[in-house]
């Protein structure tokens, strides 16, 4: 009885990871997401320019090949719904998940030091390449 169970343990363990991860491309090491709401204001608009600007002045081959993938959802959009849940975002959200083997090892909140330091664009530019540099390893 109990390698039954721990056979279908194992198979819907499984099915749950194929289900999370058959959109991400095999090479794929980092999810960039940014959360946002329909009617944004300044700061807002300005973490979401400033993290593309960085991804594409300095991660343009890993955007390219997939290595990284940095996609924008609003909240408010139904289609976005289960996305916005998983994640715990309600509002502006900037969030980045490591992939290994194809599964999301780790979910990095960086909300909060995104709204403290877009205002010094170089000190938001810095942190946010350290981190995406510490994922890419």
């Amino acid at each position: 009885m109990k390698k039954i169970l721990f056979i279908l343990f194992l198979a819907l363990t499984n099915c749950t990871l194929f289900a999370q991860t058959q959109n991400l491309n095999k090479k794929t090491k980092l999810l960039v997401y940014y959360f946002h709401i329909t009617d944004r204001c300044n700061t807002c608009r300005s973490i979401e320019a400033v993290t593309t600007k960085v991804l594409n002045e300095n991660y343009k081959n890993e955007l390219d090949s997939e290595i990284i993938v940095f996609k924008t959802f609003n909240v408010e959009y139904p289609e976005n719904k289960y996305i916005c849940e998983k994640y715990q975002a309600y509002g502006a959200t900037l969030a980045l998940t490591k992939i290994e083997f194809g599964a999301e090892v780790k979910i990095d909140d960086l909300t909060n030091f995104a709204f403290s330091k877009i205002h010094t664009e170089e000190i938001f530019t810095k942190g946010l390449m350290d981190k995406i540099n510490e994922y890419l390893k």
